[in-house]
């Protein structure tokens, strides 16, 4: 199998592999790749509809790239007065599984005495954020930061970490986490939580 061959089979793996993806952006970033290089791979062979058509479809996920990033999201953080509410217990229903693939130590009985908030994006729910105050002033424990697959481009962490001032205005000054898994230890590093002694903290701006 020659160099050029293995090019086009890497070109075609990127391109099913984007189709696989939940995240838009995701989407888009790896199909771009894996247009241009099918692009290429088709002017290298001579097959110029391949060439053209890869070509295109790779100005196309950078057109929609650009207006992705130039694009303005507008969130809004809910506090419930209670989980026992339709829209709470349908998204229960929905995402009830990946919630606790992905957040391990989590028990929905810790919600019963939890400050819980829905969190929405252009109007959409798209996350859970839960937490339990602590002895000291200020500091609180998150029980629960979950997102909804398709969400996941960390535009909602920085709302909630960088911009939101809903969790300043109840008197948070300091989330402390206690990871699941070293997974769960890289997400908070990446949204700016500090590894401690006792687990993860991440001091408000």
């Amino acid at each position: 199998m020659s160099v050029l061959e293995v090019f086009g089979y890497i070109a075609s793996v990127l391109i099913a592999l984007s189709l696989m993806m939940s995240n838009i952006k995701r989407l888009r970033w790896i199909n771009l790749f894996g247009a241009a290089a099918f692009s290429a791979y088709g002017y290298f062979i001579d097959a110029y509809p391949v060439f053209i058509l890869n070509g295109w479809v790779a100005l196309v996920d950078a057109y929609y790239l650009v207006r992705i990033y130039q694009e303005k999201d507008q969130f809004d953080l809910v506090r419930l007065k209670s989980v026992k509410t339709p829209l709470f217990n349908l998204l229960k229903e929905r995402y009830g599984k990946d919630i606790i693939h992905l957040c391990k130590k989590f028990k929905w009985q810790q919600l019963d005495d939890a400050i819980v908030f829905l969190l929405f994006r252009n109007m959409k729910p798209v996350g859970f954020f839960a937490y339990r105050e602590l002895n000291d002033a200020g500091k609180v424990e998150v029980l629960l930061d979950y997102i909804i697959p398709e969400d996941r481009d960390f535009k909602a962490a920085k709302y909630m970490f960088d911009d939101s001032n809903q969790l300043k205005q109840e008197g948070i000054t300091h989330l402390v986490v206690d990871p699941s898994d070293l997974e769960h230890e890289i997400y908070l590093t990446r949204v700016g939580f500090k590894k401690l002694a006792t687990g993860f903290e991440l001091q408000l701006k």
